[in-house]
């Protein structure tokens, strides 16, 4: 009987090797992904007091107007500055929407906000912290893991990467231009 792989020219086993190495690498990556959750974090410093800042991350009357595609949010426990207080938002990414109950899980008043965010879509466990650089420098840093709760969507989060990281980005860019109109004392300072 012939060897037929040796008849193989060296075009055909670079071909049948790199088949193989794909197909490896998307089963590995399949495998990976079975209960894996993906982390993006922002930071920034902003121009304001910490309180103005903390103000503005823990009222529920002024979340919807820095943190992006968040179109509103329902007091359904209690305030968002309580632990274990809970809350309905509704969300917009361009004409998709959708909800999720939101459950206050850690607060150190005046410096760590974490939420876990459940929908049908997605898990999220959010943590807004605040370091005091200055009378009016607050680094905000904002650490989002999220866990879609489909297959495919965790197969493929790589390609949502930039979206929720674009959030992130306007979002803090959104909480600097409302940490400035609010506390009047260090905008003046510029």
């Amino acid at each position: 009987m012939k060897d037929r792989f040796s008849d193989w020219s060296l075009y055909h086993k670079a071909v049948a090797a790199f088949v193989a190495a794909l197909a490896f690498g998307v089963i590995l990556r399949a495998l990976l992904v079975i209960d894996t959750a993906f982390e993006v974090s922002a930071d920034q410093t902003l121009t304001a007091s910490a309180d103005t800042v903390w103000h503005l991350m823990s009222s529920d009357d002024e979340r919807d107007k820095w943190q992006a595609e968040l179109m509103d949010l329902v007091e359904l426990t209690g305030p968002t500055a309580e632990a274990g207080a809970t809350r309905l938002l509704f969300w917009k990414r361009g004409a998709r929407r959708w909800q999720s109950v939101e459950r206050t899980r850690d607060v150190l008043t005046g410096r760590v906000l974490g939420f876990l965010q459940s929908s049908d879509e997605d898990t999220r466990w959010v943590t807004l912290s605040l370091d005091v650089t200055g009378d009016c420098q607050t680094t905000l840093q904002i650490e989002e893991i999220i866990k879609p709760a489909g297959y495919l969507d965790r197969f493929w989060f790589f390609n949502q990467r930039t979206n929720h990281e674009n959030r992130l980005a306007a979002s803090l860019d959104a909480i600097e231009r409302w940490a400035t109109i609010q506390d009047t004392n260090c905008s003046a300072d510029k």
